[in-house]
């Protein structure tokens, strides 16, 4: 291929075709569903779960870890839909997220101390199934993980 230029405007369009030559449009970009670690959390860490679709989940992880908050956040398995989309299209579900918790291998009754989910806020429909589904404290987290921070320090810990 002959460039004209080595600039950055110049060469961006082959940067991104090289990027995005082997992707499926049709399928959203997603993460491994599975509990990951944000900082180093332990028994008294804040327990959140977003969906896989990647732009979400990065966003998230991405507000929690540059504000150190250290917490373990479930990626549940929506297809790579977003909380939104996912929530009202049935893919973002109780079960869904029940079923997210016992495959990652985590425990809420037995891996912390404080046996409480937060949940997006666009999912808040959700709360009272998944705390009968979990047995669980389930507290309903901002719309926006942006918020987070703000939120945790209003609503963490949770009062008994």
């Amino acid at each position: 291929m002959l460039l004209h230029s080595m600039e950055p405007y110049a060469t961006m369009p082959e940067v991104h075709l090289a990027e995005t030559i082997y992707t499926d449009p049709r399928s959203p970009v997603a993460v491994d569903s599975k509990m990951y670690k944000v900082g180093t959390p332990d028994e008294n860490s804040p327990v959140l779960f977003t969906t896989n679709f990647a732009l979400t989940y990065y966003t998230v992880e991405s507000d929690l870890a540059s504000n150190g908050i250290n917490c373990w956040l479930l990626a549940v398995n929506t297809d790579g839909i977003g909380v939104e989309a996912a929530a009202a299209g049935g893919q973002l579900s109780a079960d869904k997220v029940k079923d997210s918790f016992e495959k990652s291998g985590f425990d809420i009754h037995k891996d912390v101390t404080h046996n409480t989910v937060v949940i997006p806020g666009l999912a808040a429909r959700l709360q009272g199934d998944l705390e009968d589904k979990l047995g669980s404290k389930v507290l309903v987290g901002p719309m926006d993980s942006g918020r987070l921070p703000g939120w945790m320090e209003k609503n963490w810990p949770p009062k008994k």
